[in-house]
Parts: structure tokens; C-alpha cells; sequence
């Protein structure tokens, strides 16, 4: 159950320190809340208007790192490239997969492996990955209560669908206003983040669960 969870529907994304109208470079640490996981996250400039965003888990359970480069067109995060790679239990199962989006002849394409598997196809939406489908979502949190977003996994396009609302809570004994995002799925799978009401926008808490499986990541 654990490993077929962490295998199809592993989305683990953190994003910090996410302004409204402009990016801030950063490196932070998200601690699983029984004290066995931990997640580094880091934001770079690398050049003038391209970022890159990596996030290194360690968990009993996997090990993944993750990278993803991008830019930002009028508040619209534009996947360039990007991997995952996800081990789990030891290496027992994997999950390797790597992007790169361009243009030809007015066309946007991507080429794409995972694992043995590669391929090109014609994508006529904006996508986003793990890492860069959060800072999407900062940079213009969405005024529906529901809404779509397009997500790349494995080679192909799918469409995720999530739910925003805004709730005062408790966090480290402060009172907090925050946005909860949650995924909307069919099956008994979970995924929600919180994401501090402020100019900041941090992620101070993301939950992720399923039968038999729950972990919580909290900003240190």
C-alpha cells in the first residue's frame, strides 16, 4: 500500500519565501513531523530572468531529488526542464523522469523519458511539474473555489483539480491566516498544502496521506 501510494501519486512540493510579482532567492528546510524526513528546497537565479528551483527528500520510506528550470511572463511560470528521481524502499521501486519544453514552428513541443521511454509530443497548453506547479499557484492564487491546473507526469499531460480556501489557524502557537489547497481526487489518496496569507506566501505545512499512510512536513 505505501509503495503503491508513493509510486503513482507522489507529489511532493514545497515552495518558500514566493512573493506576489517577484521571485526571492532562498534555501529552507521542511522536517516530517515525526522527525524521520527531511526536505531541502533551494530557489537560484541562475540568470537574467531564468530559475531554478531543486528539492532533496530523505524518508525512511524514499529518497527523491528533483530539479526544475523556469521563467516568468507576466505572472505565468514557464516550464524550460526539469527530472525527478524517486527511490523507493531502497531503490526497490524507481520513478525517473525528465522534460524539456521549446518551441518550433509556433509550436510548443516536449521531449520527455521515463524511465526505458522516450518521446516527443506537441503540448498546446502550459504545463507545470512538481516543483514549479506551486509557485504557479503563489504567484496568482486563484480567486475560484475550485480550479485546474495542467501537470506533467511520466510522459503525459493530465489535469489535476484543486480546491482553495482561506482559514485562520494555529501554527507553532502562532494564529496564522492561511490558504488551504487541496487536491480533489476520487480515490482515498490525500494531498494539501497551507500557504501563509502575506506577501511572503510560505508554505508552512503540507500533508500527504492515504490508507495506511499519512505524513505531515512542517516548515522549520
Amino acid at each position: 500500500m505505501v509503495k503503491s501510494f508513493l509510486f503513482k501519486s507522489f507529489l511532493l512540493i514545497f515552495s518558500h519565501q514566493i512573493l506576489l510579482f517577484e521571485l526571492e532567492p532562498y534555501e529552507n528546510t521542511y522536517t516530517e513531523n515525526l522527525g524521520t524526513g527531511k526536505v531541502v528546497e533551494k530557489l537560484e537565479e541562475i540568470s537574467d530572468g531564468i530559475w531554478k528551483i531543486s528539492s532533496k527528500a530523505k524518508h525512511p520510506l524514499f529518497a527523491m531529488n528533483q530539479e526544475s528550470f523556469f521563467k516568468i511572463d507576466n505572472k505565468k511560470v514557464i516550464l524550460i526542464s526539469g527530472f525527478r528521481n524517486l527511490d523507493i524502499l531502497g531503490g526497490l521501486r524507481k520513478d525517473y523522469q525528465a522534460y524539456k519544453i521549446y518551441s518550433i514552428d509556433n509550436k510548443k513541443m516536449m521531449d520527455y523519458s521515463y524511465g526505458k521511454k522516450k518521446g516527443s509530443s506537441e503540448i498546446p497548453f502550459n504545463v507545470f511539474d512538481n516543483l514549479t506547479l506551486q509557485i504557479q499557484i503563489k504567484l496568482n492564487i486563484p480567486n475560484e473555489e475550485k480550479f485546474k491546473i495542467n501537470y506533467i507526469d511520466k510522459g503525459s499531460v493530465k489535469e489535476k483539480i484543486f480546491s482553495r480556501e482561506t482559514k485562520n489557524i494555529l501554527f507553532k502557537s502562532i494564529e496564522r491566516e492561511i490558504f488551504e489547497i487541496t487536491e480533489l481526487r476520487k480515490d482515498k489518496i490525500y494531498f494539501k498544502f497551507w500557504v501563509q496569507k502575506n506577501l511572503n506566501q510560505k508554505t508552512i505545512k503540507v500533508f500527504q496521506g492515504g490508507r495506511g499512510f499519512n505524513i505531515e512536513w512542517l516548515l522549520n
